[in-house]
């Protein structure tokens, strides 16, 4: 599964968790990542050409919106 969100600047993102609302106008979501020596959250986002989620689901989405989850 996958969550589809566009923050406030317009770029589009998607996030293997719903992400949360975050300072600035911008989804974010970290998860704890086990590295040898250090552990520490990594922000596990990715950002999308503009365009890809009317493509995904035909939908426009904008910062108003939840986030929304494709399977």
């Amino acid at each position: 599964m996958a969550w589809l969100a566009v923050n406030g600047n317009g770029d589009e993102i998607i996030s293997p968790q719903k992400p949360t609302r975050g300072w600035g106008k911008q989804w974010e979501y970290s998860e704890e990542v086990w590295c040898e020596g250090e552990c520490g959250s990594a922000e596990i986002v990715i950002m999308l050409p503009r365009g890809s989620i009317y493509k995904l689901v035909g939908k426009e989405l904008t910062w108003n919106d939840e986030p929304i989850e494709v399977i």
